[in-house]
């Protein structure tokens, strides 16, 4: 099949960063690069667009959430309408169910376009007593989108509950995140890089969004508890920011481990590079983790995890061989001290790691499986329009007709 005219869809987007905002950068640029014609829509946000090797289209509603970065409005749809009439896309890709713009633009890209959509779930429900009802939404407005991809089988899952009898005969594909294995890739020399850095101590890295569903207030207690047992011949390093930083804080403060504990605060991605290159063990101690792109950024580096039996993440993580899984807090402390003890199995289940990372989640072997979904979507999607909009068309023939006989 010749190259395809793909619409990227999602209200997260550079200059706003995060898992999502760089998965939507890397695969644009890996499906260009293998020849595809790609187009982003987004939200309104200052950012060199021109630089980037593919077109964005930034479209700003009336309504504006900036505590979520989302924004809608009837002018907007609108817009983005004319554009696909202009455009003429082959297909549309939107990303996360929680992305209002990614929701209603494959839903007017199927339903009134007629361009084949489906989307990417970048995340797990979570458990909320708003859930029913949340669901009930959903199913409502993703009835129209022909197929979904789940970074995790976990995400399969979720999507499964939320779809119920409404998935049909609609496919969903799992297909982990990405990874660039040619920019995240080990240190030549980790020893000569940590001692660059000024570290001689075993260093134990997160990197995260700072909320309390990460868990990243679990590490000041972790780093007592610690720094008790091996004195002051480990640190851990925060990477990240967000609504929990202030508590983090606290904690740091309260456990007095402020000489144990860096709070680094936000990165750019070369930063974490060589953060990650300098560090011995990564760990996770979130329990609500869809994917887990940060683990596998830090297995690339060559860096083993230390990681909760949650979720997606899990699924990249090979318990003793690329790292070790935990059922609960006081296993994760467990195996967090025996890969500090173990410099000779923390060596080994790094290279492991690297290899994984090379061999199953590389953009050369990710962007084959994605693009069979497009055409499989594109061979197998029903062109079913809205009903409403069939009829507003046949008004707007049956007008135009009495108007010129």
């Amino acid at each position: 099949m010749e190259g395809l005219k793909i619409a990227l869809v999602s209200d997260w987007f550079f200059p706003s960063v995060g898992g999502i905002e760089y998965h939507l950068h890397d695969l644009a640029t890996e499906l260009v690069r293998r020849g595809h014609r790609v187009h982003l829509i987004t939200g309104n946000g200052d950012y060199p667009d021109e630089n980037l090797p593919y077109k964005v289209h930034r479209f700003k509603g009336q309504l504006t959430l900036e505590s979520f970065k989302v924004n809608f409005g009837p002018e907007m749809l609108k817009n983005i309408n004319e554009l696909y009439k202009n455009e003429r896309f082959d297909i549309t890709h939107s990303h996360s169910f929680y992305s209002p713009l990614a929701v209603t633009v494959a839903n007017l890209s199927s339903g009134i376009r007629g361009v084949p959509s489906l989307l990417t779930g970048h995340s797990l429900l979570g458990d909320s007593f708003l859930n029913p009802f949340y669901v009930r939404f959903l199913r409502l407005f993703l009835h129209k989108i022909h197929a979904f991809i789940a970074v995790s089988g976990a995400v399969k899952r979720d999507l499964e509950a939320i779809l119920g009898k409404n998935s049909g005969k609609r496919k969903i594909h799992v297909i982990p995140n990405g990874i660039n294995t040619d920019f995240w890739k080990p240190a030549a020399d980790r020893w000569a890089w940590k001692k660059r850095l000024g570290w001689t101590e075993t260093v134990v890295i997160t990197v995260s969004r700072l909320t309390k569903r990460k868990r990243v207030h679990l590490i000041p207690r972790l780093a007592r508890e610690i720094r008790s047992r091996y004195g002051r011949r480990v640190i851990f390093l925060i990477i990240g920011d967000g609504p929990e930083r202030r508590n983090i804080q606290a904690l740091i403060r309260e456990y007095g481990v402020e000489d144990t504990v860096k709070l680094l605060g936000r990165r750019t991605r070369e930063e974490v590079r060589a953060y990650l290159q300098a560090s011995d063990i990564y760990l996770s101690p979130t329990i609500y983790e869809a994917f887990g792109i940060a683990a596998l950024e830090a297995m690339a580096c060559g860096v083993p995890v230390v990681a909760n039996n949650h979720g997606g993440i899990s699924e990249v993580v090979e318990h003793g061989a690329t790292g070790l899984v935990s059922y609960n807090d006081e296993e994760l402390r467990q195996h967090l001290q025996n890969l500090i003890e173990n410099e000779d199995l923390r060596r080994e289940m790094g290279q492991k790691a690297r290899r994984r990372a090379e061999e199953r989640f590389s953009w050369k072997r990710l962007i084959p499986e994605i693009v069979r979904v497009y055409e499989d979507t594109l061979s197998s999607a029903e062109r079913r329009l809205f009903m409403l909009y069939l009829f507003h068309q046949m008004l707007r023939k049956r007008a135009r007709s009495c108007r010129y006989p």
